[in-house]
């Protein structure tokens, strides 16, 4: 399954483990290990997790209080947000 990353949840990934790692050495590592953790546990089973707006799904991180915001295309990954998951849920709604 191929992945497409919405360009502005390429940011957020960015600028959140940069931030972690500012917190504390490794910490922005730690940060990007659980992205890919989840990462693979979406592309494993897509379509298990629920649902939250629309056709978008949303898995969370089991370390950080963020999650994945994604949807399922016919063989496309497309994420849409790594989304804080206490703040403003659901900002990334018009990223197409």
């Amino acid at each position: 399954m191929r992945i497409v990353s919405h360009p502005e949840a390429s940011a957020e990934l960015e600028a959140t483990a940069l931030w972690y790692e500012e917190r504390h050495l490794g910490l922005g590592s730690d940060f990007l290990d659980e992205f890919e953790h989840t990462l693979r546990r979406i592309e494993a089973n897509p379509e298990r997790w629920r649902k939250i707006l629309g056709d978008n799904r949303r898995l969370n991180f089991e370390r950080f209080p963020y999650a994945i915001v994604y949807s399922v295309g016919v063989d496309t990954l497309h994420i849409k947000a790594v989304m804080h998951a206490r703040r403003r849920p659901f900002y990334w709604k018009d990223r197409v």
